[in-house]
């Protein structure tokens, strides 16, 4: 038979096991809470609109008792920084019915985005028709890449072009959306729609990958990209001829260089790789690419012992670098 103490020990102990069970229970009730809070995608729907005057919305999944700020915009803003026209409480059960003036700056919209935001980062967006009396907006104009005969022409086919418009048609480098690009020819849009046109690779843009071209004719425009090689090019590369100490270096392009385009030629000190040095002249590589050039070495390099050279194609993305020993040598025949 137990002692008091006994039993009085077992109680407590029972007491113990019962207070940790109910502070774990709490403790999984609070995860179960914050875990359906994480999960909850507020969304509402367009349920009624009265042309300029109003729309009704009937949101769901709200997380409850919170207050969103309700903005309307322009058509694909999504209501971002939009009007704030009602601020909406989500209620008890986060189901609610709203009816919402549209603001002053938006009456005559087509379509009108419309966003329910809360300060606790919880937010949904919708958009709905507004006034079906406005003429729809023309559609945008694209184009497509038909064919390309590499380094030669590129084809392009136009889709929902306006009539009786002259396009300037550019290309540029990869990324710039053909902005600023080099002109390549025009296009009379006709009647409009669809139609094919090819255009040239502007010589300075000939051997790269890849190629933005762009029509532009105020205010439409449309831009694309096309690739340009199957294989890439090789790097071009020059190797040094001959050194006298201080005052000449010789150099010599290989035939990796492309035909018949203009380089700056530049030094300066060992390891810049040539970057932004002393501009000491240039050269065109002909039609075969290879060419000798002969350069004098700038007095802010003198007395180094070695020096690198660079050359850099004008407006171009090609270039090339090596270094040479500022002592007086012959390395090939020139």
């Amino acid at each position: 038979m137990r002692t008091i103490v006994e039993r009085i020990e077992s109680r407590r102990a029972r007491s113990q096991v019962i207070v940790l069970l109910a502070l774990l229970a709490i403790f999984l009730i609070a995860l179960g809470s914050v875990a359906a809070q994480d999960d909850i995608v507020p969304t509402f729907t367009i349920e009624n609109v009265v042309v300029d005057g109003s729309v009704s919305v009937l949101g769901q999944n709200f997380p409850p008792h919170q207050d969103f700020v309700v903005t309307m915009g322009p058509i694909g803003t999504l209501g971002i920084n939009g009007t704030p026209v009602a601020i909406t409480n989500s209620g008890l059960f986060g189901a609610f019915s709203a009816t919402y003036p549209i603001p002053p700056n938006l009456v005559g919209e087509r379509q009108i985005a419309i966003r329910l935001q809360s300060p606790q980062g919880y937010y949904s967006y919708n958009w709905f028709w507004n006034n079906l009396t406005v003429p729809a907006p023309p559609p945008t104009p694209t184009i497509s890449i038909d064919s390309v005969i590499v380094n030669e022409t590129v084809t392009i086919r136009t889709h929902n072009f306006p009539p009786d418009m002259t396009f300037l048609v550019t290309m540029g480098h990869m990324g710039t959306l053909g902005i600023d690009g080099t002109p390549v020819g025009t296009l009379y849009s006709g009647p409009g729609g669809e139609m094919t046109a090819t255009f040239p690779i502007p010589v300075l843009l000939k051997g790269l990958e890849r190629i933005s071209i762009r029509t532009q004719g105020n205010p439409f425009f449309s831009y694309n990209w096309f690739d340009n090689q199957t294989e890439p090019l090789p790097t071009p590369t020059f190797v040094v001829c001959g050194v006298i100490r201080d005052d000449i270096v010789v150099i010599r392009t290989d035939p990796t260089f492309l035909p018949n385009r203009n380089f700056t030629v530049m030094m300066n000190y060992m390891g810049t790789l040539g970057t932004d040095g002393y501009v000491v002249g240039g050269f065109n590589t002909g039609p075969t690419g290879v060419t000798t050039a002969t350069y004098a070495i700038p007095s802010g390099l003198l007395g180094l012992d070695q020096i690198q050279i660079r050359a850099e194609e004008v407006g171009g993305p090609f270039y090339s670098y090596n270094y040479f020993d500022n002592q007086t040598a012959i390395y090939c025949a020139p």
